[in-house]
């Protein structure tokens, strides 16, 4: 590394980065994970099934995990600014489509080109911003995924405000329009840091790929960073359904949801804090844990009380897991290739996101009710924690 990386660290630039990576996962995240909120509508607006409905957010789940993890992976030695400017143009056009289609292949069409352009840029922000930090890796990865926690906290009662005025197709382009101008903007500031950019690397072919799979440690790491996130995507899916089957109101519900993100807000930044005194990996541990007694007394939760304080653990779930995650990953794996590295990453977390609200279902139906669903997800999660955690040691350990 040059010296001129060296003093770009921890710099004004950095933080920059960080507080632009906060605002950009706001609104992607928002408007992506919130889905709970507006299926109905959408739902409605088009015509489609309920099983169509919850097709549509696999598609996206998908698309933003894979499609994104895979650009990740391509773009790792890549300039950064075109990557981001197109994902804002796609981003624009797939809020857009919308408003013209009418089918159910055209709703997925628009939702996968939302996915894939949305977790293009999740990757390039949560590999960019540990890049351009040393001293406070910890706390900048905590102010930068404060956003996914405001995303979840503000877009559900946006989407209420707006649903009231406008019609569902309406809304998206309001909130999506917006999220692609501040994409493009960013595209302005978004490179990797010097030295980053002048640094030779393996490059990313056949062989870095084989390296990485044959590494036990590695693989360890992969399938626990994928189950660890099995609680989050039942939240995501069919929070508000739970909630209901429990006898909590559906309103009560969907504003309840948007709770877990205000709660993630303040983890985020003292998890980073402690993070970087404790140690990341026992702190990221510690949040995965809150997050499944969580999911584990969910079936609980007949009152708005116990609703309450079980938010408040998957607050601390959230905002400690999604902050840490990312630096973690590249102080075991290495900063070099770092869109490819938490490309890969991603690609794994994707098989959770499209299995485990399927396993929900299939679990509820058999068992007749989530008590069942729920325990096995509990302990899907403690699973991952434990396989990231023993992944993710250092190699003298």
């Amino acid at each position: 590394m040059t010296t001129s990386h060296d003093t770009a660290l921890d710099s004004l630039t950095s933080w920059l980065v960080a507080l632009l990576g906060m605002v950009l996962l706001v609104l992607i995240w928002g408007m992506i994970f919130t889905f709970t909120v507006y299926s109905q509508p959408i739902e409605a607006a088009f015509g489609l099934s309920s099983l169509r409905v919850s097709s549509v957010f696999s598609i996206t789940t998908a698309t933003f995990y894979i499609a994104g993890g895979a650009i990740g992976v391509v773009i790792s030695r890549a300039p950064l600014r075109p990557v981001v400017a197109v994902s804002g143009l796609v981003f624009a056009i797939a809020a857009g489509l919308l408003e013209v289609v009418s089918s159910y292949p055209g709703v997925l069409l628009a939702f996968a080109l939302l996915g894939t352009a949305g977790g293009t840029i999740f990757v390039v922000v949560v590999s960019l911003v540990p890049q351009w930090f040393d001293e406070y890796q910890g706390r900048a990865m905590g102010v930068t995924m404060i956003g996914n926690g405001l995303g979840v906290f503000v877009l559900p009662p946006v989407w209420v405000f707006l649903l009231e005025r406008m019609s569902i197709t309406e809304a998206f382009v309001v909130v999506g329009w917006g999220t692609a101008a501040v994409i493009l903007l960013s595209s302005l500031l978004y490179r990797r840091p010097p030295g980053v950019r002048a640094a030779a690397s393996t490059p990313v072919d056949t062989a870095w790929l084989r390296a990485r799979l044959t590494d036990r440690a590695f693989l360890a790491a992969i399938a626990g960073f994928a189950l660890l996130w099995s609680w989050y995507f039942v939240l995501s899916a069919d929070f508000v359904g739970i909630l209901t089957e429990n006898g909590i109101g559906r309103t009560v519900a969907a504003t309840a949801f948007g709770i877990v993100g205000g709660i993630s807000v303040v983890t985020r930044v003292a998890g980073g804090a402690v993070a970087d005194r404790l140690g990341l990996r026992v702190t990221m541990t510690a949040g995965v844990v809150f997050a499944a007694i969580g999911m584990g007394g969910l079936p609980l939760a007949t009152t708005t009380l116990a609703m309450y304080v079980l938010l408040a653990f998957f607050g601390v779930g959230l905002g400690v897991a999604a902050s840490l995650f990312s630096p973690i990953i590249l102080e075991r794996f290495g900063a070099t290739n770092a869109t490819a590295i938490i490309g890969v990453f991603t690609i794994a977390e994707a098989t959770t996101a499209i299995s485990i609200p399927l396993l929900l279902n299939v679990l509820r139906d058999l068992s007749g009710g989530y008590t069942v669903p729920l325990v096995v997800v509990t302990a899907l999660t403690l699973l991952g924690a434990a396989l990231f955690y023993r992944g993710t040691a250092s190699q003298s350990a």
